[in-house]
C-alpha cells in the first residue's frame, strides 16, 4: 500500500529537525520543494473539516483576498493560527509569510503558550506579538481573513501535523515566495 505524502514525510522525523545539522536541514528542505501536493489532498490528509474557526487552532483553506487587485501579494492557501475574532472573520498568523526555518522557530516559541489543560490550542494576543521579542517572526504574518472569501471547506489541522505542515512549502502567493520572505524580514 502506498504511503500518503504526509506519512512519508512524517517517517523522515521532521520534529527532530532542530537536532540535525545544517546539511540535514538543507536536504530536508530540498525534499519538501520537490513535493507538489494539490490543496484538496493536503487538506484531506492532515485534518478534519471544521464548521467554525476556533482561536488557537491551525486551519488550512483556499482563500481569495478581498483586495487582491490592490495587495502587493497574498496567499491563496493559508496555514493560519487564528488569535482574535473580527467582524465577518478573524485575525490570524499565516505562517506562509515567513521562511520555513523562521516558521519552525515561531511555532516552537508559540508552543510555550499552549493551554495547560488543552495542548491542541495556543493562546496569545496581538499585544504579545508586538511586545515579546521571541514572537517577532509573527509580525509580518498577522492577517485578517473574511469568511465570505474562503473558497473551500475549512480544515482544522490535527496537532500531530503542526510541526510537519509548518515546513511544507504549500503557500500559493500571487508573487514569488522569496520576494514575500524578503519583505517579511524587513518587518521583524
Amino acid at each position: 500500500m502506498a504511503l500518503s505524502v504526509l506519512e512519508e514525510i512524517k517517517n523522515q522525523k521532521p520534529s527532530e529537525l532542530q537536532s540535525r545539522s545544517r546539511e540535514s536541514l538543507n536536504w530536508f528542505r530540498e525534499q519538501l520543494r520537490k513535493i507538489r501536493v494539490p490543496y484538496n489532498n493536503l487538506i484531506a490528509q492532515s485534518g478534519d473539516y471544521a464548521e467554525s474557526v476556533e482561536l488557537g487552532k491551525f486551519y488550512m483553506y483556499v482563500y481569495e483576498a478581498k483586495w487582491q487587485d490592490k495587495l502587493p501579494y497574498w496567499d491563496r492557501f493559508p496555514f493560519v493560527l487564528p488569535f482574535r475574532y473580527a467582524s465577518g472573520g478573524f485575525y490570524g498568523v499565516n505562517f506562509h509569510y515567513i521562511r520555513p526555518a523562521d516558521r519552525l522557530l515561531l511555532l516552537e516559541e508559540l508552543y510555550r503558550y499552549a493551554e495547560e489543560d488543552d495542548d491542541t490550542r495556543i493562546k496569545f494576543t496581538y499585544g504579545m506579538i508586538k511586545s515579546i521579542s521571541a514572537l517577532k517572526y509573527a509580525k509580518p504574518c498577522v492577517k485578517r481573513y473574511l469568511y465570505d472569501h474562503i473558497d473551500s471547506r475549512i480544515c482544522e489541522v490535527k496537532t500531530e501535523f503542526w510541526d510537519l505542515l509548518v515546513m511544507i512549502p504549500s503557500q500559493d502567493f500571487n508573487e514569488n515566495a522569496n520576494t514575500v520572505y524578503a519583505q517579511s524580514r524587513n518587518k521583524y
